[in-house]
């Protein structure tokens, strides 16, 4: 089955300021990976593109109320198999 993705990105974001992250993704067969992520807000990502093992996909995301929130993030193969949930990653999303 395929590693839990790595995210990365801001720990500290502005209130409705566009964030970017990214998730490194690993499969032991080599095999292309979508990732899904759930933002600790109630909001969650799409299962985004297929991308090869060892690559990066890219989220962006906006937070419309302070607080701290848990991102948490999954991946899987076309067969499908999933990866065990990557995080939390806590992100602060702050008053500008």
């Amino acid at each position: 089955k395929p590693a839990a993705p790595v995210v990365s990105g801001p720990a500290d974001v502005y209130v409705g300021e566009l964030a970017e992250f990214s998730a490194e993704v690993h499969d032991p067969a080599g095999n292309s990976l979508r990732v899904f992520v759930a933002w600790g807000d109630g909001d969650t990502s799409d299962y985004g593109e297929f991308v090869g093992s060892g690559r990066v996909a890219y989220f962006e995301h906006r937070y419309v109320t302070a607080d701290t929130f848990e991102v948490r993030a999954r991946c899987h193969d076309a067969e499908p198999l999933f990866s065990d949930w990557f995080g939390p990653r806590r992100v602060a999303a702050v008053n500008p």
